[in-house]
């Protein structure tokens, strides 16, 4: 197993020893942080996960305050990492990728946790954050599509699954600057990048185990896909019934 691998597995050891010692000692007697109390939960992003990942993230998290660091520049620390993420999955670096997303995913988080806890809520921060997620996503699915460009069957899955990916925050955002709720739907981008999030740093031991690591890595771009496909149709038909039935009183 050469470097990379041996990288990759202490990492992937490491966060499932947390994760069994959280969920024995901790998760049991820990009351849930007022953050996974207020979002929606799904199966996927359910209130385990997001507790087990606060409780990672909390001590680097006072650090940060301590420091002054700005919300806006943990947002663009977390761009950069989706951006190389999209170039590791365009060149086959499954492993690699998805712990990018990882850490793209966990700046998303902290960048709100900052401001909160700053008291800092401006318009134009919430702005620059959504406008860096899709950018930064688009790059995520970028990389796919050109690591699966001369397979037409999983070329037209991505597509498709980064295509309602965006009706699925569009369909929010419009919602919203409407003044109807946009919410509807079990399968948001914090379910996206959990499923990227196990799905990629684990295919390189599955395809030592298996000689099929694509496999993981497949089953991870259909779940995502059929996911936020369910999302776009019920969000979108929803919404408009919704404001359809203010318009008919």
């Amino acid at each position: 197993m050469n470097a990379d691998l041996w990288v990759l597995l202490v990492a992937n050891l490491i966060i499932i020893s947390l994760s069994i010692y959280f969920a024995i000692f901790v998760y049991p007697h820990r009351p849930w942080t007022e953050e996974t109390i207020k979002r929606p939960r799904s199966f996927v992003s359910n209130a385990y996960f997001r507790e087990f990942w606060y409780f990672i993230m909390d001590p680097l998290k006072k650090k940060l305050i301590e420091w002054d660091v700005q919300p806006n520049s943990i947002t663009v620390i977390g761009f950069v990492f989706s951006l190389i993420a999209g170039f590791a999955f365009a060149f086959g670096k499954f492993g690699f990728g998805g712990w990018l997303v990882i850490l793209s995913a966990t700046c998303d988080v902290y960048d709100g946790q900052l401001a909160r806890a700053k008291k800092l809520m401006p318009k134009s921060g919430a702005y620059f954050d959504s406008v860096l997620d899709r950018v930064g996503e688009a790059f995520i699915f970028g990389g796919l599509l050109w690591f699966f460009r001369n397979e037409p069957l999983w070329f037209l899955i991505i597509v498709t699954a980064s295509a309602a990916s965006q009706i699925v925050s569009y369909a929010r955002a419009r919602a919203e600057g409407l003044g109807f709720g946009g919410s509807r739907g079990f399968f948001q981008r914090a379910e996206r990048m959990i499923v990227l999030s196990i799905g990629m740093p684990l295919s390189p031991f599955f395809h030592l185990l298996t000689g099929h690591g694509d496999w993981l890595v497949k089953t991870s771009i259909l779940f995502i896909s059929v996911g936020s496909i369910q999302t776009a149709l019920s969000r979108s038909v929803g919404i408009y019934r919704e404001i359809r039935a203010t318009e008919k009183t």
